[in-house]
């Protein structure tokens, strides 16, 4: 329920902000597109709200028998790659870490670091052609 009021605040804001006759045109450029990915007993659910390129969603890792995480994610689409940053509870901490996704038609790929920094924090390629993409995708589904 907290997911589906997330996603409809973005586009609930433009039309409470617009006359009647923009109303129409503030809906249709706000979309909503949501995935999910179920690897053996683990699920991973991301939901997006793009606007004219800017992104912000939630995104859920759960983790079978571990400690999953879930938080919010905000970006810029370009290309059909999506470069975020993931802002995440865990185990009592507050973390943020890079995120990056390509939409595929119904399918979309997270992208694979390259490395890791002195913090443990990802580090992808800079260059959209050189990044590497998790083979096993996130496939469309219905936004709850």
């Amino acid at each position: 329920m907290r997911i589906a009021v997330l996603l409809s605040l973005p586009v609930m804001m433009i039309a409470c902000q617009s006359s009647p006759s923009n109303q129409q045109a503030a809906e249709s450029e706000a979309s909503a597109h949501c995935y999910r990915k179920v690897t053996g007993r683990d699920t991973f659910v991301l939901q997006l709200v793009v606007n004219d390129g800017d992104v912000k969603g939630v995104l859920e890792y759960d983790f079978h028998e571990k400690d999953g995480n879930t938080g919010t994610v905000d970006g810029a689409l370009k290309d059909n790659i999506f470069r975020g940053t993931y802002h995440f509870k865990s185990e009592g901490v507050t973390s943020d870490r890079p995120v990056i996704f390509k939409m595929m038609g119904d399918q979309l790929y997270e992208a694979l670091a390259d490395s890791a920094d002195a913090n443990g924090i990802p580090v992808f390629a800079a260059e959209d052609a050189r990044l590497r993409f998790d083979p096993s995708p996130y496939t469309k589904a219905a936004c709850e």
